[in-house]
């Protein structure tokens, strides 16, 4: 270590050890004049708890009594509908306003209502496909789909009635 380096280091040691002891009998100091007794937290008068009583928000302090709460539930479909997922398909045949929905009689007249916007439609069932996509329980025209909803939002979720 230089020796410039060591004086530094003793005069911040002895500017340390004259400030710390003259901050700690100035604030004791201090303390005793405001009739404290050095220490700076006081205990409350009463150790004993009492609780503020409940609050009732714009009414009175008195709770109401447990009711029967009445719940609304949502009818069941009836046996000739179903909830379902819609997709398009192009019918060759586009005369007879076709649709498949395997769940109804075939060339049942079939009412399609997009849940999301309300809009209804009418198609008739054709059990032409065999099969239908998976997750998929309705499939409309190209043409009957867009009167129920924009054909970039299939599936649709439906509900369906013959």
């Amino acid at each position: 270590m230089l020796r410039t380096d060591r004086r530094r280091v003793v005069l911040a040691s002895l500017i340390t050890a004259v400030a710390l002891p003259a901050l700690w009998f100035f604030s004791s100091d201090s303390a005793n004049k405001n009739g404290g007794s050095g220490s700076r937290s006081t205990a409350p008068p009463s150790t004993k708890y009492e609780p503020d009583p409940p609050l009732f928000v714009g009414g009175t302090d008195t709770p109401k009594r447990p009711t029967v709460i009445e719940v609304a539930v949502p009818t069941t479909l009836p046996a000739n509908s179903m909830r379902a997922q819609a997709s398009f398909h192009r019918y060759p045949d586009t005369l007879t306003r076709p649709c498949s929905v395997l769940q109804a009689p075939d060339g049942a007249v079939i009412t399609v209502t997009n849940i999301d916007n309300g809009q209804s439609t009418t198609c008739t069932n054709t059990l032409t496909l065999a099969t239908l996509p998976d997750d998929i329980s309705v499939l409309l025209h190209t043409d009957i789909f867009a009167e129920i909803g924009s054909v970039t939002d299939a599936p649709i979720p439906v509900r369906v009635s013959w």
